[in-house]
């Protein structure tokens, strides 16, 4: 019998995810949108000085009860995730249960083009990004798949800077075998150095 799976959809602000979520992730999985879920809680909330924190509060308290759910009736679910703060917390609890962990990462090549789609996506009914945020996410989110890489079974590279394209495929990596490798982006060099010496190996 095969293992149920965890799929991690990750990238900074603005990198597609919500856009291209649904085409990366197979049917019967159960999927958490953790924007679309913010946004309602935050348009449910009576405006106020922490009704942002109370938004994220219930989102995570949304998103908890569905991994739950999902683990306990051994579900495949999908998440999405900037990757920048406590990475891999969610994924250890699904791996500890017998899950099969994959990632993709929606790779922009600069900040400066997160910062204009999250401007575009606010402009359009989506929630606001400061942008030192988006500076913070796209740094660490980089930073954090740089030095959890081998942890997934399968890892999954996607060029997704060009606006309104289909995700270019860059690099699929199954259990530290490189599967399918394209053209690296310069600009990955420096920001996955490590993932660029695997490939080089």
């Amino acid at each position: 019998m095969d293992k149920p799976k965890l799929l991690i959809i990750a990238g900074c602000n603005g990198s597609g995810k919500s856009s291209f979520s649904r085409a990366f992730t197979p049917k019967e999985t159960t999927s958490y949108d953790y924007d679309k879920i913010f946004k309602a809680n935050y348009d449910a909330l009576i405006p106020s000085d922490i009704r942002d924190v109370m938004a994220h509060n219930l989102s995570r308290e949304n998103l908890e009860s569905s991994i739950n759910h999902s683990i306990k009736n051994n579900l495949n679910f999908c998440y999405e995730t900037n990757f920048n703060s406590t990475p891999l917390f969610w994924a250890k609890k699904f791996k500890n249960v017998g899950y099969r962990i994959e990632i993709v990462y929606l790779c922009l090549n600069s900040i400066q083009i997160a910062k204009e789609r999250v401007l575009i996506r606010f402009e359009n009914g989506g929630h606001f990004v400061p942008d030192a945020e988006v500076e913070e996410r796209y740094r660490l989110g980089y930073d954090n798949l740089n030095k959890h890489w081998s942890f997934f079974d399968s890892i999954s590279l996607f060029e997704t800077s060009k606006y309104n394209s289909t995700p270019q495929h860059i690099v699929t990596i199954e259990q530290n075998t490189i599967i399918v490798t394209n053209h690296f982006p310069k600009y990955l060099d420096k920001l996955l150095p490590n993932i660029k010496e695997r490939l080089m190996n």
